[in-house]
């Protein structure tokens, strides 16, 4: 103890308490150098100066004075001054002495010895722009004093020469160093910084991931820098994970013989008995049911073995809320399950023919009412209501296994066997007749999805009429077109013949109608807010009908966009003719020809010129005839085919 306290006095005395606040190493050498710099030139300053109290007290002065500049600067650098502004004024007190020392020429000028030691010493405690001004300051006033009138000094030629050649290799050696320092701390301080900017990224990262990170030692106990995800998953708020044993947290969810399992998972982690991929697949914690504050949720996890030199191996551990995913997933089983189901009723009821399918459901509901009038009956005992109740039952259930449905009898009998256990009872309650009720209404609950099975195979039927059908299409093209073309565009279908469909004209008519309806939807409806600078729609309107008048298939289409651009027509005509006559008759004409098209660009929409002649073509085929108006309120077509003909 009173070593340590010695020991405690004497580092205080030696290098200040300041030392042990600076955190960066560059900084605790300067300032042990400076310290010790300091502490070592009193004593032999304040000897000399007593030597030369008789012989010279100038000297005297002069070393008394410096030496007490080098006590000052041992005060001042336990102080909060800034290290680098401590030096400055005693280590250039000192080189004017050195020069002083030279100047007078003792000892054939070797008593300035010390002034080798000035570079070396300015530049390391002063740095770099300091050390270096006064370093060359200091050759300067070396170089004139002597070879100058102004120095005293008696020395060979060679010696002043090597005198200044030592001066300034000791000096360059010392820029160097220091030079060479400076690099090599930029280069740290860049380093640093990159590391730094990748761990913040890192922790970034791990914390803006819907994942929680986290690294376990051999006991199993969390370490720092887990991701900030983790305590979210884990519903683990009031306090820091760190070092709490990762099968604690989750004990609530398991037994002791799942956590024994746990523990010899992680130890086969650990020891590495076991391929990555075998330890993957025999994970018991895959995916597991989370237990916490009466919350429950589905987690998934996954885990590695981190190995590092000089460190003791860790486990990185990812563990995943999966919770929405698992209950998609149940849903969609369930729904599945449901699908199924109804798949298979439908396939029983499509088996049966429709007129004694519907004679199963009128008798069953028949049935049903009849049970229904029987427990309103306050004259009869519980016993004779699960008796007749069994009878009914179990005339539906022989209708149904007669017809096939046999979905439908299996659950039937196992209400019969419910119906039996009660009626075999010496003595039957009212409770028990009430449980008997709650289940037939949930099988009659059951009979409502076979009416709704059959309602959805009349409607199918309905819409796989031919006219359903046609419509149906048009408006499939027109939604897709309009999406990829921009534009609001609806259609609305008139009156259709569904015997002019069902000839043999239904395919021409069919391929006509998706021409034009791909001719309008890319020449003639204007974007939306064209059309409202129109005083039109946003909304640009489709709308056709098919006709049987006076022997004759009347198709008619229009739509409500800009009609036909003539002037267009009209260069696109002379483009390809340049010294034909032009009217209307012919410029009408002219858009029905092969590859002729007044787009400027090729789309997968129209472009290429073949949709208005295949229509002429397919009118020619079926010996009809093509009528057109055009107008700025919209295009229309009027198309007639003999009808007598098919």
């Amino acid at each position: 103890m009173k070593k340590n306290k010695l020991k405690s006095v004497l580092l205080s005395v030696f290098l200040g308490k300041r030392y042990f606040e600076l955190t960066n190493v560059k900084e605790q050498v300067r300032y042990m150098t400076m310290n010790w710099i300091f502490m070592v030139a009193i004593f032999p300053l304040v000897i000399l100066g007593i030597t030369l109290i008789n012989v010279d007290i100038t000297r005297t002065i002069m070393d008394f004075g410096i030496a007490f500049l080098c006590l000052v600067a041992l005060i001042m650098i336990r102080s909060k001054i800034p290290l680098k502004f401590v030096p400055v004024f005693p280590v250039t007190v000192f080189g004017a002495y050195c020069c002083y020392l030279l100047f007078l020429g003792d000892l054939n000028f070797w008593a300035a010895i010390w002034i080798f030691s000035f570079p070396p010493i300015v530049i390391f405690l002063c740095q770099m722009a300091v050390g270096v001004f006064e370093s060359i300051i200091v050759l300067a006033v070396i170089i004139v004093l002597m070879y100058t009138p102004l120095g005293t000094i008696v020395a060979a030629d060679e010696i002043r020469m090597r005198f200044i050649g030592a001066y300034v290799l000791i000096a360059s050696l010392s820029i160097i160093y220091e030079w060479i320092s400076i690099l090599k701390d930029r280069k740290e301080n860049e380093l640093k910084a990159e590391l730094a900017s990748e761990r913040d990224m890192i922790q970034t990262m791990k914390d803006n991931l819907d994942q929680g990170i986290f690294m376990m030692d051999r006991d199993l106990n969390i370490l720092p820098q887990y991701s900030r995800p983790l305590t979210t998953i884990l519903s683990y708020f009031e306090e820091d994970l760190t070092g709490k044993n990762f099968l604690d947290i989750i004990n609530a969810s398991f037994d002791s013989k799942q956590l024994q399992i746990m523990k010899g998972y992680f130890n086969m982690i650990f020891t590495k008995t076991k391929g990555s991929k075998v330890l993957d697949a025999a994970n018991p914690i895959a995916e597991f049911e989370y237990k916490i504050d009466d919350k429950r949720k589905y987690l998934s996890t996954k885990f590695n073995l981190i190995e590092q030199a000089h460190s003791e191996p860790v486990i990185v551990g990812i563990i995943q809320d999966i919770t929405r995913e698992k209950e998609i997933e149940n849903e969609l089983e369930a729904q599945k399950q449901v699908q199924e189901l109804e798949m298979k009723n439908m396939f029983d009821i499509i088996k049966i023919d429709p007129l004694v399918f519907q004679n199963f459901i009128e008798d069953t509901e028949s049935h049903f009412n009849s049970i229904n009038t029987i427990l309103k009956d306050r004259s009869l005992s519980e016993k004779q209501v699960v008796t007749k109740i069994f009878q009914y039952v179990h005339a539906i259930k022989s209708n149904a296994i007669i017809l096939g449905l046999e979905s439908l009898g299996n659950k039937l009998h196992l209400l019969e066997d419910d119906i039996k256990a009660v009626s075999n009872k010496d003595i039957v309650f009212v409770n028990d007749v009430i449980v008997l009720a709650i289940k037939i209404e949930a099988f009659m609950q059951e009979m409502d999805s076979y009416i709704a099975i059959t309602k959805k195979i009349n409607t199918y039927k309905t819409a796989n009429q031919m006219d359903t059908m046609l419509v149906s299409s048009l408006t499939k093209a027109v939604d897709r077109l309009a999406v990829e073309v921009q534009k609001k565009i609806k259609l609305e279908a008139g009156h259709i013949d569904l015997n002019v469909l069902e000839s043999k004209l239904r395919k021409p008519i069919k391929d006509i109608l998706f021409q034009c309806v791909r001719n309008s939807i890319y020449h003639g409806i204007e974007p939306a807010d064209v059309r409202i600078k129109k005083n039109k729609k946003p909304q640009g309107l489709l709308t056709f009908s098919i006709k049987h008048v006076n022997d004759k298939a009347e198709i008619s289409y229009s739509d409500d966009g800009c009609g036909l651009d003539w002037k267009k027509i009209k260069d696109k005509h002379l483009e390809k003719n340049p010294n034909a006559v032009v009217d209307k008759k012919v410029l009408l004409g002219s858009i029905f020809t092969p590859e002729f098209s007044t787009a400027e660009t090729t789309s997968s929409a129209a472009g290429r010129g073949v949709g208005l002649s295949l229509v002429k073509d397919l009118v020619k085929e079926n010996r009809g005839n093509i009528s057109v108006n055009s107008t700025e309120a919209g295009l229309s077509f009027k198309f007639t085919f003999p009808f007598n003909q098919v």
